[in-house]
């Protein structure tokens, strides 16, 4: 059976019917089968409208819905929304659409994980998707955004971001782009709006590892 999209033919054939199920299991995706494709969201997505950009909320749970799982997981677009709630505040159906996108995500960056795969059977290695630019990106943000929180209680952002540049976009490049933005740093850093030196607050440290220790063991 075959369908047509906004610009091809989709084969559906070749589609997984349990994607939308492994996407309602995830945090965020469980209103996921209530939309009747009214379009509200992608009339009031404010990147939706921005030239060049393949965000269209409609289209991504259409696609999920169809079970075009590599399609979906492989895209720029469940990278492109910014997280402002429109979406989820003018859906009649209560889909929570930028949680689902939150949903994505997390399926798209353990779906490229290669560690996951190594032992797997082989339908579970067919499973395995590659990662877009820009989901690499977002990802190593998160990542380093993420541990600098671990270390320190809170953001210290010189560390993060500069461990992003360096990791995220890779040496030498990173730190040629973070030359870039020397001026800018320093304005910043005379101006009171970003700390030169680590914020030393040692209890705030244990209490926010005790979170992370218990998210973890949760997840397991």
């Amino acid at each position: 059976m075959n369908t047509v999209s906004m610009d091809k033919i989709i084969d559906l054939n070749a589609s997984d019917p349990n994607f939308k199920n492994e996407v309602v299991t995830e945090p965020g995706g469980q209103h996921l089968k209530n939309c009747f494709q009214c379009s509200s969201c992608t009339l009031t997505c404010p990147v939706a409208e921005v030239p060049g950009l393949e965000l269209n909320p409609r289209k991504i749970i259409r696609e999920v819905l169809l079970g075009l799982r590599k399609e979906v997981l492989e895209s720029k677009a469940i990278w492109q929304c910014v997280g402002c709630f429109e979406c989820t505040d003018r859906c009649p159906q209560k889909v929570r659409f930028t949680e689902v996108i939150e949903a994505l995500r997390r399926i798209s960056v353990r779906s490229s994980d290669k560690k996951l795969y190594i032992f797997s059977k082989e339908k579970d290695k067919n499973r395995r998707i590659k990662l877009s630019k820009e989901g690499k990106r977002k990802h190593s943000f998160d990542k380093r955004f993420t541990e600098s929180i671990w270390l320190w209680g809170r953001t210290w952002e010189p560390e993060y971001i500069g461990r992003y540049l360096m990791f995220g976009r890779g040496f030498p490049f990173g730190a040629l782009i973070g030359f870039r933005y020397i001026s800018m740093i320093l304005g910043m850093i005379t101006k009171f709006k970003i700390e030169f030196f680590p914020p030393w607050v040692s209890p705030a440290r244990r209490e926010v590892r005790k979170i992370f220790k218990r998210a973890k063991s949760k997840n397991k």
